[in-house]
């Protein structure tokens, strides 16, 4: 009887590790295509971009753009979507601000802050995951985008200072990359937190 109960449970192992394998399969390309779908987002919305006179950084929607992806994807998948969107535009696709791309724009000026994408994402999705929803979810997913937007803000200023305007002091950096964009900045913020709500209920979707 003992043999013949270690065999079934054998036999039941052995099928259920198939199993296993296409329910992870099949989770896997589910979640890389919901990265994907955002990053193609990110494609179609983040060129569009306003230039400010005495600044090479243009507002765009692109801080936005990662809150809404942090929120819904979480760090680790919000991270691949953006990852794939430097990507494409590393290789040539017009995605990048003002319609640009390749290696130039991305180690450009702006560099800074379209690599920041990641951290900022990464941010914002490890408050938004850690969140249980109310009050309390709201006010993490703030400290997420408030962070998130002190790291993009920070990582993109001291590119632009050492990498693109060497000459340029840390003050003159702030001024031209953190300054001008703040109160936009804020009205993003805002925004967002007014769509958490009806975002949390897509969650379950995504």
């Amino acid at each position: 009887m003992e043999k013949s109960s270690v065999k079934l449970e054998m036999n039941q192992t052995a099928k259920e590790k198939p199993q296993k394998s296409a329910k992870n399969a099949r989770d896997t390309i589910v979640e890389l295509t919901k990265a994907a779908l955002f990053a193609a987002v990110f494609c179609i919305l983040a060129p569009h971009t306003v230039y400010l006179p005495l600044s090479p950084v243009g507002i765009t929607l692109g801080s936005f753009l990662v809150y809404l992806t942090g929120m819904l994807l979480g760090a680790r998948l919000g991270c691949i979507s953006l990852f794939l969107y430097l990507c494409m535009g590393f290789l040539g696709l017009p995605v990048f601000s003002g319609y640009r791309a390749g290696a130039a724009v991305l180690f450009g000026p702006t560099g800074g802050f379209l690599i920041g994408f990641l951290l900022c994402v990464a941010i914002v999705g490890w408050f938004a995951k850690n969140s249980s929803g109310g009050k309390r979810g709201m006010l993490r997913f703030l400290l997420g985008m408030l962070f998130g937007t002190a790291a993009l803000y920070l990582f993109g200023t001291l590119w632009f200072k050492f990498i693109y305007a060497e000459g340029t002091t840390f003050a003159e950096a702030v001024k031209a990359c953190v300054l001008p964009f703040l109160p936009l900045d804020a009205v993003k913020i805002i925004f967002a937190m007014v769509l958490y709500k009806p975002l949390r209920r897509l969650k379950r979707y995504v």
